[in-house]
């Protein structure tokens, strides 16, 4: 508890503080209002899933948009905006990478003919969050390589967590998850591993395939947190602050989220927020990805213990 008040009070220490998070919800609540009344990045997702370049392009026009919205603004909140110019590389980045990863998919079942049919869908998830994993690895990797006399080289990767905090804020979470597995619209998404047939039974792959998908859906999830919570805090945050270096990235962590169930995109922002926070003060990712792989799987057990054991 005592981790999550510190670094909730690292930000929070004027009534600017107060100010300009508000302002920052409030315009991230005006964007999460329009795309789930018009269900704006689903349909163009959905219109645009066998067009690989127009869905890419799409993504980098909707993340580009984001970034070229909060960060000036979260900028010239702090009296930073001139350095809004010499942040565009790095911001650049940050964008690339999000339409890389929300639209590059291998879609054909055809080159995994090679597994058994209950098998297909399940392998083209684990082959596809292999490819997640590379898209989210390369600039962080690059920036390790390359800033070796930089003290934000290790982007938080270089300090070990306190297990007692994780497992508090990860408790936190636990009866949240159990409430939403509840609801149809996070059943209709989870387990992520289970196929789904017309009438809603689910298609249970071998024990081998799901092990496979809970590794790399695990190891997608660290990589994640690496680069939300190192790569677009740590190197901006050296360069503006933390404030508004975890203010951006909560908000483009917020967009990210913007086809998953509603409540869950909007848990996102406050989510993208504290981690960004803790791992500033603690100068650790680890927090993060404990406490996001934690919930991950709890989220897979749920849904499943929903469908073996408590629909009718």
């Amino acid at each position: 508890m005592a981790l999550l008040k510190e670094s909730l009070k690292d930000f929070f220490q004027t009534k600017k503080d107060w100010i300009s998070f508000g302002g920052v919800f409030l315009l991230f609540l005006i964007f999460w209002s329009y795309n789930y009344s018009f269900r704006f990045a689903p349909l163009f997702t959905q219109a645009l899933k066998d067009n690989q370049i127009g869905l890419s392009l799409f993504y980098f026009l909707f993340f580009a948009a984001g970034a070229l919205v909060i960060y000036p603004i979260v900028l010239a909140f702090y009296g930073k905006l001139n350095e809004f110019k010499p942040s565009i590389p790095l911001i650049a980045g940050y964008v690339v990478v999000l339409a890389i990863v929300c639209s590059a998919r291998i879609r054909d079942s055809e080159l995994f003919n090679w597994v058994g049919s209950s098998s297909v869908e399940i392998a083209m998830l684990t082959v596809n969050y292999v490819g997640t994993i590379l898209a989210y690895t390369a600039l962080p990797l690059a920036w390790i390589i390359l800033r070796k006399n930089s003290p934000d080289r290790f982007l938080g990767l270089s300090k070990s967590p306190k297990f007692g905090e994780v497992l508090f804020l990860l408790g936190l979470m636990l009866p949240l998850i159990v409430i939403a597995s509840f609801s149809l619209s996070f059943l209709s998404v989870y387990p992520r591993f289970a196929g789904r047939m017309s009438d809603g039974y689910l298609i249970y792959p071998p024990a081998l395939w799901i092990i496979l998908f809970e590794i790399s859906y695990a190891a997608d999830f660290a990589v994640l947190e690496t680069f939300f919570r190192g790569f677009m805090v740590f190197p901006l945050a050296s360069r503006v602050g933390s404030k508004p270096a975890v203010l951006g990235m909560a908000f483009m962590y917020g967009l990210l989220h913007f086809t998953k169930p509603q409540f869950e995109a909007l848990g996102s922002f406050f989510g993208g927020f504290i981690l960004g926070m803790i791992s500033y003060r603690t100068k650790s990712v680890y927090a993060g990805i404990l406490i996001h792989i934690g919930i991950a799987l709890a989220m897979e057990l749920a849904a499943t213990l929903q469908f073996l054991y408590f629909m009718e």
